[in-house]
């Protein structure tokens, strides 16, 4: 990891700063063991430089940056902003918009972890991208983000695809009216042999490019069930389930497959 100096913990120290008052900082800095200097000058100095002087003062003593760490720590609890998810998000992104390029991450946790170290601006600007900016910019289907909002905000990016893939079979039982799942719920639903329980609006099935509508539609599904909803296709895996990347190829692709729905109706419906 690369070494974590003065410029770094001044930097920090005015980001926590803005998020202590003066007793605070006096209170951290008795729980964490911390020299206070104030109390030998006899009066007090900025909230930053009191957070930096201290902080510079133990990285120093023990010659490494775990100091600065337990602070950023003691700042940084969850609980502190249940009521301001968005200035978390900015707590986070300033933060991390310095530790990172050392090889550090304040995680959502509220904990300090290594990390891979960031080297250029443009991977910097990447990884700091809020999960929310990054999903806001793919204009998926609101049926997606309507069944995996919460899994995308807690980062678990594996079920969040699950989830939205559960939504489309439910939305797909919905339009038919049946209560299968799976490649049965597919068979019996575009069910040719017999009737389609389920009809494009205004496609008959006459001609061959209507039906080819029909296989493109059927075949989107298919690969919704076999990438993302049923388990047995994670093994071996085929996308990472921790990857935000991965995730977002199957939301869009869940998206997609939504959006070729939209033009469906149930077959009681379907205008001749």
């Amino acid at each position: 990891m690369s070494i974590i100096d003065n410029q770094d913990i001044e930097a920090i120290s005015k980001i926590l700063g803005e998020e202590l008052n003066g007793t605070t900082i006096t209170s951290m800095f008795k729980d964490l063991g911390f020299k206070d200097h104030d109390i030998e000058r006899g009066f007090t100095w900025t909230k930053w430089r009191r957070i930096n002087e201290s902080t510079s003062e133990m990285c120093a003593k023990t010659n490494n940056a775990s100091p600065l760490f337990n602070v950023i720590e003691y700042v940084s609890k969850p609980s502190r902003y249940v009521n301001s998810p968005e200035k978390w998000k900015s707590l986070l992104k300033s933060i991390n918009s310095i530790l990172i390029f050392k090889g550090y991450e304040l995680k959502d946790d509220g904990r300090v972890f290594q990390t891979k170290i960031v080297k250029t601006f443009d991977e910097a600007q990447n990884r700091l991208k809020s999960l929310t900016e990054e999903i806001s910019t793919l204009n998926l289907h609101h049926y997606v983000t309507r069944f995996c909002t919460e899994e995308l905000l807690k980062k678990n990016y594996f079920h969040a695809v699950f989830e939205a893939s559960k939504g489309l079979f439910d939305r797909i039982r919905l339009l038919s009216g049946l209560t299968f799942d799976g490649q049965k719920l597919i068979d019996e639903a575009f069910n040719f042999k017999k009737q389609p329980l389920i009809m494009i609006r205004g496609n008959k099935l006459y001609t061959q490019d209507e039906k080819n509508q029909y296989y493109g539609l059927i075949n989107s599904i298919k690969t919704c069930l076999y990438l993302y909803r049923n388990h047995q296709a994670h093994t071996p895996r085929i996308y990472d389930e921790l990857s935000l990347n991965d995730a977002i190829r199957g939301l869009m692709l869940i998206s997609l497959t939504h959006e070729l729905l939209d033009h469906c109706v149930p077959l009681y419906d379907f205008d001749e």
